[in-house]
């Protein structure tokens, strides 16, 4: 019975569709239903300096709000600022948690999968949106 079928081209029951099945588009028309969106978003802005290395921050979604000057500043430089503030123990790492918070925490195994935040350290100011984050997201709502 599995040599009947072994010539077919049919698996598992389903039928194969042919490429005569499909409508015919002309190749144009597919690339137009692509670019049309990119051609219609706007310019996207320059590129704003980060407030401690002064470096262009080219991802701003990545990026975090000094809590002095409201400006962005890079994920690397705001965790590198909150380490050196930071003294940890040992057995104690310094993590992300979301909402522009960071975290001491304590592992309770070698896997680093079980842990316990010793303390939270609030980097952004909470429910405070700053103007380059409303530009930002404005600009995604509207994808």
């Amino acid at each position: 019975m599995a040599d009947e079928r072994r010539g077919s081209g049919r698996r598992f029951g389903r039928r194969r569709k042919g490429r005569q099945d499909r409508p015919d588009r002309p190749a144009a028309s597919r690339e137009a239903e692509y670019a049309a969106p990119a051609a219609e978003s706007q310019k996207p802005n320059p590129p704003l300096d980060c407030a401690y290395c002064q470096k262009p921050i080219y991802d701003l979604s990545t990026a975090l709000a000094d809590p002095e000057s409201g400006g962005p500043v890079h994920f690397d430089c705001a965790f590198q600022r909150m380490a050196d503030r930071e003294s940890l123990a040992p057995g104690e790492k310094l993590v992300y948690i979301g909402s522009g918070a960071f975290a001491v925490v304590e592992f309770k195994d070698r896997g680093e999968n079980a842990f316990t935040v010793k303390r939270r350290l609030a980097f952004e100011e909470e429910g405070k949106k700053q103007d380059w984050r409303r530009a930002l997201s404005s600009r995604v709502s509207s994808l």
